[in-house]
């Protein structure tokens, strides 16, 4: 999860979205209705801004464990990959689809400005679903913020010359003073969050191109691999596309709507090639023996201090973004400016901080484990399960069952995959914890 898709979760992106509305009559050319309408699409998106913004949200930190994720499963990984590449790109066309029903005569009533996730649940299963998929969503940001606390942790430890957990508490003390930095600021760091990640994988590539081909380790193919680690490697794979609770505000931010699925398709294309390239190219280098974070594998120090350094820039500017949607979720983050506003809500900022920051500590090393966690179970629900129900309950209530029938037979399947994987790897995620 990228800086702007949490941007797109709290709607602080400088994305201008469209206007809502049920029947749209058509403007005559040159009337002040037209010009005003013309000049609003000017102020959103075209499709290779689409194109980017997708892509940027796809390509987080999760990439940190990509490499780990082929050692364990060997080349199948490959195929893995391109399986999670699939799922969650059909999923993210269901999105477009599911917000184009909302729209329709057929569902009746007036519908908000904002349409976003916990939207699309209210419409398809009332002020329950809304308040499930709330939750999920939240757990989902706050799982997520403990685990870049770790990763980077693990990240920066050798750059600051202390043990892991020190480096867990000084992430922690460095996102709890950025909390407060307005978001409106982070805004406009998305670029600079994507710059950072580009140049600490140019950099961990330049280190490996120093390795002579002749000294990689060229790992065999194994043909039965263990069926546990396939679950584990799922977890780490999804993980990184951790970003449907943030599409439905990037589809009402386009110009044209309609060219949705080839936005996601090209989006998404990018992504897999990214992570493809430096998780094969990681493994082929290293062969099996891979550290949960790459930076780890590194040989040349300047170069691996260096790539440590952008990531910790990365991660750095999602975390405390991350804590701040918790807290605004929770109800308890002091939006006023008022001094006794804030000491009013003081006390609980400080408690969430400081269980953010102990949980982090305490799983200082799980690294893969957590990560694996985080995708098996919560990206696994909002990015596979939750989109095909939605998307199942829409159909019927839209009265096009019989002309979505094949993708609504897909999504039942996804829907019993999903849950499936979930279970499976949060079994084992837990599993290596305690362990």
């Amino acid at each position: 999860m990228d800086v702007w898709s949490i941007e797109m979760l709290v709607g602080t992106a400088p994305t201008r979205l469209k206007p809502e509305c049920l029947d749209v009559p058509e403007l005559l050319p040159g009337s002040p209705e037209a010009k005003s309408h013309h000049e609003a699409e000017d102020g959103e998106m075209n499709s290779y801004e689409t194109v980017l913004n997708l892509a940027n949200t796809m390509m987080g930190s999760g990439v940190l464990a990509v490499p780990y994720a082929f050692g364990l499963i060997n080349y199948w990984a490959v195929l893995l990959l391109f399986v999670v590449v699939g799922l969650t790109a059909f999923t993210a066309c269901l999105i477009g689809e599911k917000l184009k029903m909302a729209r329709s005569k057929a569902l009746g009533g007036s519908h908000p400005i904002s349409r976003d996730y916990t939207y699309l649940a209210e419409i398809s299963y009332g002020q329950c679903g809304k308040c499930v998929v709330a939750v999920i969503t939240v757990l989902e940001v706050w799982v997520a913020a403990v685990t870049f606390l770790v990763m980077n942790g693990s990240n920066i430890q050798g750059l600051l010359g202390v043990n892991e957990i020190q480096a867990v508490l000084v992430c922690t003390l460095v996102s709890s003073v950025m909390i407060f930095i307005p978001l409106r600021i982070y805004a406009y760091v998305s670029l600079a969050s994507l710059v950072a990640l580009l140049m600490a994988s140019m950099c961990f590539l330049g280190d490996l191109s120093t390795i002579s081909t002749a000294k990689w380790s060229y790992p065999e193919l194994q043909l039965e691999p263990n069926v546990g680690n396939f679950f584990r490697a799922y977890g780490l794979f999804i993980f990184c596309f951790a970003g449907h609770p943030c599409l439905p505000a990037l589809h009402e931010g386009m110009q044209h709507t309609e060219r949705w699925t080839g936005c996601v398709s090209w989006s998404f294309t990018i992504a897999a090639v990214y992570y493809l390239v430096l998780g094969l190219v990681t493994y082929l280098a290293h062969g099996d023996d891979l550290h949960p974070v790459f930076t780890k594998d590194m040989s040349i120090p300047w170069l691996k201090h260096t790539t440590a350094a952008f990531f910790a820039v990365k991660i750095q500017l999602t975390t405390p973004v991350l804590m701040r949607v918790v807290l605004q979720s929770m109800q308890i983050w002091p939006e006023g400016r008022h001094v006794n506003e804030f000491i009013q809500n003081s006390l609980p900022v400080a408690l969430v901080i400081l269980l953010t920051g102990t949980s982090a500590c305490f799983l200082a090393g799980e690294v893969a484990a957590l990560a694996s966690f985080v995708g098996a179970l919560l990206v696994n629900l909002t990015s596979i399960v939750i989109p095909c129900v939605m998307y199942a309950r829409l159909s019927v209530w839209s009265q096009q069952p019989g002309k979505n029938k094949v993708k609504l037979v897909m999504c039942g399947v996804l829907v019993v995959f999903g849950l499936v994987t979930a279970v499976a790897g949060t079994y084992l995620a837990v599993l290596d914890m305690t362990h």
